[in-house]
């Protein structure tokens, strides 16, 4: 006899055949459209466990339609989801950041432009949870990976009502909607891990979160000398397609990384290139449509260059991926305009 635990509300349930669980969360709208592991209570009293919040602490914050999600409720979708307890305090570090009024929460939840929430984690805990930075970065075959990233998604499915077509109005969506979640490949890297580039220890674990549109492949097999290399980047980060001022994360494989590496270019450097070299000038925004009535740049001299960004610190660089192959990432952010904030907030450990 299976036990469900509350979740939006409802009483336990007890069903006695496992399937049948399953389609009973398919039944109430618990599930992202896969099958997700139903949420017993020990299930759920090991993965609260985990962490140091009480059942009752809010880990999410949405002050805009007046939506908190207390730890307990954070912890039935992680079972849900498929973690491990040990992962739990990675999810709720996650939500944490994201309830920062700099996240924009609300919107991101709402908008048309169906952002996911990239989450990067960096620091000893990459190791401890198996959260992989290597091949097939982004693809399927890694639990934490996975499991992480799919929590948070189910966290606002049921703890927000983010459905798609009536709080989330996303016009097509992307599938990190589903799942976004990495860790950075500090071994290779040869600069300072991400998170001690934001003002952590190295022996610190922490979540970096980015609301981002889909993934741009970055491909360059030919190219070793670091201008050459990070001018197909550019070429890419500054398409019609996905031009705006804001943020963006750039993922570098290894392979790319060996000719900054041997050139001696640090990550200030990799930032400063891009955002001097992503550009449009006014008369080619103008020619692509990318012109808004009232914007600030209708009247601007048409030999005016338009950035991605507004300055190098709105370019987040790392490093992960294969070993083999000339292909890295590029995310831009959600929104035609600013969009949200990087978010680093400290794992408990």
């Amino acid at each position: 006899m299976l036990r469900f635990d509350k979740l939006r509300g409802v009483a336990h349930i007890d069903i006695a055949d496992p399937w049948q669980a399953i389609e009973a969360c398919y039944e109430r709208g618990w599930t992202d459209g896969l099958p997700v592991v139903p949420p017993t209570a020990p299930l759920v009293e090991a993965m609260l466990g985990a962490g140091p919040w009480s059942g009752d602490e809010m880990l999410l914050d949405e002050p805009a339609r007046g939506r908190r999600v207390s730890a307990y409720k954070a912890a039935v979708n992680a079972v849900m989801a498929g973690c491990l307890p040990s992962y739990f305090p990675v999810v709720g570090a996650t939500l944490k950041a994201m309830s920062e009024p700099q996240y924009s929460l609300h919107a991101i939840a709402a908008s048309t432009g169906g952002a996911g929430t990239l989450v990067i984690v960096n620091g000893p805990i990459r190791h401890r949870l198996g959260v992989h930075s290597g091949a097939n970065l982004f693809g399927p075959g890694f639990r934490a990976n996975a499991t992480i990233g799919r929590a948070v998604r189910l966290v606002m499915l049921n703890g927000l009502d983010a459905t798609p077509g009536v709080l989330d109005k996303s016009t097509q969506g992307w599938p990190g909607k589903y799942s976004a979640c990495f860790a950075e490949d500090e071994e290779t890297s040869p600069w300072e891990p991400l998170h001690v580039s934001r003002g952590y220890d190295a022996g610190q674990s922490t979540v970096t979160i980015f609301a981002a549109e889909s993934g741009h492949n970055l491909l360059n097999h030919a190219s070793s000398a670091p201008e050459q290399l990070l001018t197909t980047f550019t070429d890419s980060m500054a398409a019609f397609g996905s031009f705006s001022n804001g943020r963006s994360v750039v993922v570098i494989a290894p392979e790319h990384m060996l000719h900054l590496e041997r050139a001696g270019w640090s990550r200030e450097q990799v930032q400063e290139f891009l955002y001097e070299n992503t550009w449009r000038s006014l008369a080619d925004l103008r020619r692509g449509g990318k012109i808004e009535d009232g914007s600030q740049l209708a009247d601007g001299d048409e030999t005016a260059r338009v950035h991605r960004g507004q300055g190098p610190d709105d370019y987040l660089v790392l490093v992960g991926g294969g070993t083999a192959g000339g292909h890295s990432m590029f995310f831009p952010s959600w929104s035609r305009s600013r969009g949200a904030s990087f978010v680093t907030r400290e794992i408990p450990t």
